[in-house]
């Protein structure tokens, strides 16, 4: 095993409502490795950014987050640390990268503005080797013309202009920890790819460990090292990426490689999809969270909440995992 970059224990995140609590991340367990990347899959609303933010710290004061409950980053727990300690860690040892560049930047400053601050901030750079640092950056996500750039405002980029930016101001400090947050959401297709491949490659050559948060198997398949599947705020399989395609126990997660179109298929034809709704997650149902959209769902499906189990390479929370054989 390699070094442990990030160790998340029993993570719960629940916001109050007027209905109730809302228990958004439900006893989340996960690690993550230097060098490698771990893609975090499911549907809207399975709990995927609540996750992010939570291992941030950048939850809404009114969260609550579960007694023991941990985020531990290079052995220290974040949990534990006071907003005031948590600054000085956010963009050196953990970044990110959120879903749109234009709400994410700041577009009364400069690109290189945007830029120079944290590197002056981290690294306590003066500000002509901030500025240089700031051009090399751009260069280095490929940003075009970055001495022009470097002087310009969000609203003159391209929206893929713009996440390049973003993933530069994120890697500028080099930390131990990428989050990127569906980074290719508003960007068209040629152009997310380009960033997945900036992305990949930023994590390879700065020996970094990134998460990538998508609902995209797909990308999983080709991006990732590791898959968790999450579905109503807990993880429901968990494996590395060939292990998982390969041998896929949990309904759901079957359901959501289904639903991938293949260049194979022919013309017209229907996209499988996953019938019914996600639960509620203020009243969610006592047994199997899937269990009601599940067509292999058993009598202990409907009562019994099952625990994720299985060895250390693959686990899976269901009472009716699908048979590898079929699987095949």
């Amino acid at each position: 095993m390699g070094e442990i970059i990030l160790d998340v224990v029993n993570q719960r995140t629940a916001f109050p409502t007027k209905r109730g609590m809302l228990q958004a991340v439900n006893g989340v367990n996960l690690t993550l490795e230097r060098g490698r990347t771990l893609g975090v899959v499911g549907e809207s609303g399975s709990g995927k950014s609540v996750l992010a933010r939570s291992i941030m710290g950048l939850l809404p004061r009114a969260a609550q987050t579960g007694p023991g409950s941990s985020v531990h980053l290079n052995g220290r727990d974040l949990t534990a640390l006071s907003e005031r300690e948590l600054r000085p860690i956010r963009g050196r040892e953990v970044s990110t990268v959120f879903q749109d560049p234009m709400t994410a930047l700041n577009p009364t400053l400069t690109v290189g503005a945007q830029l120079i601050e944290g590197l002056r901030h981290h690294l306590g750079m003066p500000k002509r080797a901030a500025r240089a640092r700031a051009i090399e950056l751009l260069r280095s996500v490929g940003l075009p013309q970055p001495e022009t750039r470097v002087d310009q405002f969000p609203h003159q980029l391209s929206g893929g202009m713009r996440q390049r930016v973003a993933i530069a101001i994120a890697i500028s400090c080099e930390p131990d920890l990428l989050i990127a947050d569906e980074p290719t959401t508003a960007l068209d297709v040629t152009v997310q790819a380009e960033i997945l491949d900036l992305l990949q490659r930023q994590v390879r050559e700065r020996n970094m460990a990134m998460i990538l948060i998508t609902h995209d198997m797909g990308v999983v398949a080709v991006r990732c090292d590791d898959v968790a599947v999450m579905y109503a705020g807990r993880i429901v399989e968990q494996a590395p990426v060939r292990e998982l395609f390969q041998r896929t126990r949990m309904p759901y997660t079957a359901a959501l490689l289904s639903s991938i179109p293949r260049i194979t298929d022919g013309p017209h034809r229907r996209l499988d999809a996953i019938g019914g709704r996600p639960p509620d997650l203020i009243h969610p149902p006592a047994g199997c969270a899937f269990a009601p959209r599940c067509k292999f769902a058993s009598d202990p499906c409907q009562g019994v909440m099952p625990a994720l189990e299985g060895d250390e390479r693959h686990r899976f929370a269901c009472h009716t995992p699908l048979q590898v054989e079929a699987v095949a």
